[in-house]
C-alpha cells in the first residue's frame, strides 16, 4: 500500500494543479491581456512576432487588437466574428459556429471547463512557475500539445501550442486584468464606413 501511494502522489499533484487552474478560470468573468505572440515554423528560421491586447467575456464574446507589426481587429459578439484590416479597408464577417475550437474556448474564451477539453500529460517546474503539459482529448489537426505556464498564484503567464507539423505559437501574457466591467461597445461588431466586407 505504501509503494502504491508513493506512485499515486505525483498523479494527485498533477490533477490538483489542473483543478486549481480550472477553478481560477471558472471564477473569471472577464479578462484583459496585453500579449506578445510568437509563431515559430520548423521550415523557417525567423519567427513571426506580433503584439496587442486581448479581451474576453464568458459566453464567447472576445476582442483581439493587434497593434504590431500591423493593425488588425478581430471581434466577436458571441454570434458573429469580424476580422478587420484597417490598412486595406477590408473586413471578413463570419458566424461563430464556423470557427469553433474547444481548445480556444477553454484557454482563451472562458467558455469550456479545461478538464473537459484536455488530458494532462505532465508538469514542469521552472523556478517558482509551473508549466502544465496538456493534450486535447479529441483529435485536433491544429492542436497537438499545449503548454500552460502558471505563476505561484496560478495566473497564466504564457500558453504555447504545438501542431503536428512542428509549428509552435507562444502567447506571452505581459499583463492581465480579471473581472473588469467592459464598456457597451467593447464586443460590438461595428463596420467602419467605406470598408469592403466579405461574408462567409
Amino acid at each position: 500500500m505504501r509503494y502504491f501511494l508513493m506512485l499515486l502522489l505525483p498523479l494527485l499533484s498533477l490533477a490538483q494543479t489542473l483543478q486549481l487552474l480550472e477553478k481560477k478560470l471558472e471564477e473569471t468573468k472577464t479578462i484583459k491581456v496585453s500579449f506578445v505572440q510568437k509563431v515559430s515554423y520548423s521550415w523557417y528560421p525567423k519567427p513571426d512576432i506580433s503584439k496587442g491586447f486581448f479581451y474576453a467575456q464568458k459566453g464567447g464574446k472576445f476582442r483581439i487588437e493587434y497593434e504590431q507589426p500591423e493593425r488588425m481587429l478581430i471581434v466577436s459578439d458571441g454570434r458573429n466574428i469580424l476580422i478587420y484590416y484597417p490598412q486595406e479597408k477590408s473586413a471578413i464577417l463570419d458566424r461563430v459556429e464556423n470557427n469553433r475550437s474547444a481548445v480556444i474556448e477553454a484557454l482563451f474564451l472562458l467558455s469550456k471547463p479545461i478538464s473537459e477539453v484536455f488530458q494532462q500529460m505532465g508538469e514542469i517546474k521552472n523556478g517558482k512557475n509551473t508549466t502544465l503539459v496538456l493534450k486535447p482529448k479529441l483529435k485536433d489537426d491544429e492542436f497537438y500539445r499545449v503548454y500552460v505556464e502558471l505563476d505561484v498564484e496560478n495566473n497564466i503567464k504564457s500558453i504555447k501550442i504545438e501542431d503536428k507539423e512542428g509549428t509552435t505559437t507562444t502567447v506571452e501574457f505581459l499583463s492581465m486584468t480579471s473581472n473588469f466591467s467592459p464598456s457597451e461597445d467593447l464586443f460590438k461588431i461595428k463596420i467602419p464606413q467605406g470598408v469592403k466586407v466579405k461574408k462567409l
